[in-house]
């Protein structure tokens, strides 16, 4: 599973639109195998949409999306976990350890569940 991070100043961004960055983590059941970043080519949330769609990402970690994003998101099949923040490795690790609930009108592309993600789990 791909999980992603809206990166801007360094924290999880409140907004997908305003991040500089997103942040992605490899999961195998819990466990991150691998993490790069990779910075958005031009502001705005289409083209950050545009970047998750481009790199498969599954799960989006993200401070607060308004509807019309929620929507978006949802149609491009990302699984959404909204109200994280501080460090983006903190947040993944709060996901994983489902301390970060998931949005519960979007699906898990990665394994078709509702409000998580079944491969999390140990």
């Amino acid at each position: 599973m791909r999980i992603a991070v809206p990166i801007a100043g360094g924290a999880v961004s409140g907004r997908i639109g305003a991040c500089e960055a997103f942040r992605f983590y490899e999961d195998d059941h819990g466990r991150i195998v691998r993490q790069y970043e990779e910075p958005v080519e031009r502001p705005g949330f289409d083209a950050a949409l545009a970047l998750l769609e481009r790199r498969g990402a599954d799960v989006l970690l993200c401070g607060a999306p308004d509807e019309a994003e929620r929507r978006a998101l949802a149609a491009a099949g990302l699984l959404l976990a909204t109200d994280a923040s501080g460090g983006a490795d903190e947040a993944v690790r709060a996901y994983l350890g489902r301390a970060i609930a998931c949005d519960p009108d979007n699906d898990c592309n990665y394994c078709g569940h509702r409000t998580e993600c079944e491969l999390t789990k140990k």
